[in-house]
């Protein structure tokens, strides 16, 4: 995408948020990433105000309170004692030349001192941390006897300094100096622990990988290790909905949100206000991420070396997060104890998981009771992977967890295999190139009718494949959103759809699968995408798994090379890792299209991928077009699985698995036009946060569309808004975003009492 365009963001010029020459003031200078920061004086704090309006403290009266007025406190000090817990708000943390803002959590019952555990993140901990979602398992955690330090990395919340890039090696620096720190602290044994999902995990990997010598396990959570797969997840195609339509307007807001509790921490309202002062120093994210691409250096520094870990990591994901892959394969890469737990789940804790909810605040109070604390907690007892079988066609509490020795793929040379290859009928079995003795795939006569031997396929065929940029709708399941499992039959009529015979026998999918296609494309980077599907007695198609692909990534993201046009040319998907079971009278559907809207997209540009043109698939009996994965065929129509194993549902005994003073929903709405055949998607959600010092909310609408006929119409427009009121008011911080190939803009706006502190904008 070319070069952007940066509006000067404009300031209110007001006496209680001041620089020195009287004004917050966006926009700085014209500067590309990596250009000169450039910060200029660094924003003060007004003096005590007069009639011009400047922030008010709502306790005093009519007397006027400028924003950095401080109130008289204890840092560190201890807000509240709830059962055997005391929650200490305004840690400060030393780490290098910054300082981090943190809660502790003290089980105040322990004799003496206690292990810490650390969870550190770019999520406010005066708030949506330590009052919201994250509140029940750090005080469970603390009520099992464990000091819990939830902190602000550096550069957000109430932290001092400030981030240009996400994920560079400085993010496991923190926390591993802040576990040093922690041992240090009387109130500690001198051995630490980290956990945390998502940003959380990929601190707790990043600060393993740097050896802190206090450091003695970690828990990671739906966690990436390698940063550019935090937007490019599948194949090289931008993860349009999670990650550029949610997190990217949410770490926007972020950016610019006041502290919660200025008054219980004051040094986080000076660290705001500096904050402020910066954002226009670097390019948005977003910007940052379409500029990268796939392989751009900006990824050089952003992976985390996972083969230096050597403390035990339990390690976390779900069938329906994007990074179940990417946990799978940094536990192959560490040389140390490892066990893997791998449920139904959406990018969501265990225990509140919709399909199967565990006792997994449990497992890791356990987890590192064996490792800090040397107790026989029987952990390393657990087999290396448990994981979750789907029954019934998948997306309900249908299922069995089951106990694996390893993960199995089709490169493990003892593995079952399961392979169909695409025909003009349908899908049917192929026993090419499969292990010796794998009898799984000798469809005899006993079996007759069951897909293999109900198949000829005698001759090349060729399917066209024509672009259809809707598809998607009916088959994305966006975390957060309570909503049945979609089904995907509308998609599955607007692609390639492959079907088998009625299941004789249930089929098992228990591995990481991919899908071979012989594509021929007029363009050098089309896209591919491929839909794995359940189709139940009624006809009923719900998503096992899936894959993507850009055409010029089919060797790697590290490896461009544009497709040879209008040649048969090899292209492997892969599909995302499950354990599935296609129960009898079932049938297995593959989907191959060109589009997952609105997951991922392909965004057209320069280096972008070829939009809007058809694709061929060929097989032919000496080459074929196949499915394939690791899996077995049951002889039994109910099969019992000798591997099963029993998972205790979640421990609500100690602590209620709910946030007590947190609310929220989200709903997810989708549609389309009878006119341009055209589809939008609409997530929405909003949270409240009862806090001692005041309220947090925030609203987020995220809204896609495209036209069926011009896969280039796509168009996402982003809104968050966070309101915060505390002590010296209300604010307002409004995120704004919009992604399509004709413009990408970032907007951003403070308000206190109704005027305007912060309004900065770019665009391109």
């Amino acid at each position: 995408m070319g070069p952007h365009a940066r509006r000067h963001p404009r300031q209110a010029r007001r006496p209680g948020l001041t620089r020195a020459d009287g004004a917050v003031r966006g926009g700085g200078r014209e500067t590309g990433r990596g250009g000169p920061r450039g910060r200029g004086p660094r924003p003060r704090v007004g003096e005590r105000g007069d009639d011009s309006g400047g922030p008010r403290r709502r306790d005093e009266g009519d007397g006027l309170l400028a924003v950095g007025r401080r109130p008289t406190v204890a840092v560190g000090r201890r807000a509240a004692v709830t059962g055997r817990i005391a929650r200490h708000e305004g840690l400060r943390i030393p780490v290098g030349d910054e300082t981090v803002a943190a809660t502790r959590y003290e089980p105040v019952d322990e004799p003496g001192p206690s292990p810490a555990l650390l969870n550190y993140v770019p999520y406010p901990q005066q708030d949506s941390i330590t009052y919201g979602g994250y509140d029940p398992l750090n005080r469970y955690l603390a009520a099992r006897g464990y000091e819990v330090i939830a902190a602000d990395m550096v550069g957000t919340g109430g932290s001092t300094g400030f981030i240009d890039e996400p994920f560079t090696r400085r993010e496991g620096e923190e926390p591993a100096a802040i576990v040093d720190w922690l041992a240090d602290r009387p109130w500690t044994t001198g051995k630490v622990g980290m956990f945390g999902k998502s940003y959380g995990g990929i601190t707790a990997l990043d600060a393993a990988a740097q050896r802190p010598d206090a450091l003695e396990a970690i828990v990671p959570i739906h966690t990436p290790f390698e940063g550019v797969r935090n937007a490019y997840t599948y194949g090289g195609l931008f993860e349009l909905l999670t990650i550029g339509m949610d997190w990217l307007t949410l770490m926007q807001a972020l950016d610019a949100k006041p502290p919660s509790d200025p008054s219980g921490d004051p040094a986080s309202l000076d660290a705001w206000l500096e904050r402020l002062g910066q954002l226009d120093d670097r390019d948005p994210w977003l910007f940052q991420f379409l500029d990268a691409g796939p392989d751009g250096e900006y990824w050089a520094d952003k992976a985390i070396p996972v083969e230096r870990i050597d403390v035990p990591v339990l390690a976390v994901d779900g069938w329906r997060d994007p990074y179940t892959e990417d946990t799978l394969r940094y536990v192959d890469r560490i040389d140390a104890p490892t066990r893997v737990l791998l449920g139904p789940w959406r990018h969501r804790m265990p225990h509140r998981g919709r399909e199967s909810a565990v006792d997994f605040r449990r497992q890791v109070a356990d987890w590192f009771d064996r490792f800090l604390r040397d107790a026989d907690t029987g952990v390393l007892d657990h087999p290396p992977y448990r994981v979750w079988t789907e029954r019934e066609g998948g997306g309900t509490r249908a299922g069995v967890w089951r106990g694996l020795d390893a993960w199995p793929t089709l490169g493990d040379g003892g593995a079952d295999r399961m392979a169909f290859a695409l025909t003009p009928d349908g899908l049917a079995a192929d026993g090419a190139d499969v292990p010796d003795g794998a009898d799984v795939l000798d469809w005899d006569d006993e079996f007759d009718g069951s897909t293999a031997t109900a198949r000829e396929f005698s001759e090349a065929a060729a399917f066209a494949c024509e672009p259809d940029p809707t598809v998607g709708l009916a088959s994305v399941d966006p975390y957060g959103a309570a909503t049945a499992p979609p089904l995907t039959n509308d998609d599955d009529a607007r692609t390639l759809a492959f079907d088998t015979d009625p299941l004789d026998r249930p089929v098992e999918l228990t591995g990481t699968g991919e899908v071979e296609l012989r594509i021929e494309s007029p363009v050098p980077d089309p896209t591919v995408v491929v839909r794995l599907v359940d189709v139940d007695p009624a006809g009923r198609g719900r998503t096992v798994a899936h894959g993507a692909v850009r055409g010029a990534f089919r060797d790697g993201l590290d490896s461009r090379d544009p497709l040879p046009t209008d040649e048969e040319t090899d292209l492997a998907v892969a599909l995302e890792p499950t354990s599935h079971l296609f129960e009898a009278g079932h049938r297995i559907r593959l989907a191959v299209g060109t589009a997952l809207f609105p997951e991922v997209a392909a965004i057209p540009g320069p280096d972008g991928p070829s939009l809007g043109e058809p694709i061929t698939v060929r097989s032919s009996p000496a080459a074929p077009s196949r499915l394939r994965f690791p899996g077995r065929r049951h002889a039994a129509a109910d099969p019992a699985f000798a591997d099963a194993i029993r998972m205790a549902g979640p421990d609500e005994e100690r602590i209620s698995a709910r946030a007590e003073r947190a609310t929220g929903s989200t709903e997810w709405e989708t549609s389309r036009t009878h006119v341009s055949d055209g589809v939008r998607a609409v997530k929405s959600s909003e949270q409240r946060v009862d806090l001692p010092h005041g309220a947090f909310a925030a609203e987020s609408t995220h809204e896609a569309t495209v036209d069926g006929g011009d896969p280039a119409s796509i168009d996402a427009r982003n809104h968050h808004r966070m309101t915060v009121e505390n002590d010296l008011g209300t604010f307002l911080v409004d995120a704004t975003s919009r992604i399509s190939p004709s413009e990408c803009r970032v907007r951003t706006t403070v308000a206190h009492e109704g005027t305007t502190l912060y309004e900065g904008e770019w665009t391109r």
